[in-house]
């Protein structure tokens, strides 16, 4: 599975696969945060519809 995401910081736009994710959580807003094994944070591009809890 590949996710599409934008730099929490610089806002660069980037397509990771699963493999080079450790984390994901949800902030304050509701918005999905993925944290690289790099340990960059980036914010996940998903529709709300798309995501179940």
């Amino acid at each position: 599975m590949i996710y599409q995401v934008f730099h929490s910081k610089t806002y660069e736009f980037k397509t990771l696969k699963a493999s080079e994710i450790l984390d994901m959580d949800y902030d304050a807003d509701g918005r999905i945060i993925v944290t690289t094994m790099d340990q960059q944070n980036y914010f996940l591009l998903a529709n709300k519809d798309l995501v179940t809890e």
